[in-house]
């Protein structure tokens, strides 16, 4: 987890039990209201910018696979991005059913 993200469940998770714990000291209704409206969109908005950074980190990821050169002796492809069209067995790392990455180690 990057800062930012970090930083955002922080400080809207905090904000949500300091609401909380107001209701718990028997504050009024409307201080109570004020830190929970403040600290729901900060939760929503921690949730949303996480799941960006891990579609855009699987992203990245995934095109820097596609650009590696095969240097495997069974298939003789030049890139890796064929191996993954022709899902090839000798050289792609499988984590059960999917396809997580490419080797490029001559001594598989």
């Amino acid at each position: 987890m990057d800062t930012a993200t970090r930083w955002l469940s922080i400080l809207g998770l905090g904000t949500l039990c300091f609401g909380l714990s107001l209701f718990v000291l028997r504050i009024p209704v409307r201080t109570i209201v004020v830190f929970l409206v403040i600290g729901l969109p900060i939760v929503f908005l921690w949730l949303y910018v996480d799941s960006k950074s891990r579609q855009q980190e699987k992203k990245t990821r995934g095109s820097r696979d596609s650009s590696q050169v095969c240097i495997c002796p069974i298939c003789n492809h030049d890139i890796a991005k064929v191996c993954f069209e022709n899902n090839c067995a000798c050289c792609l790392l499988k984590k059960g059913d999917s396809v997580v990455g490419h080797s490029v180690n001559q001594l598989q």
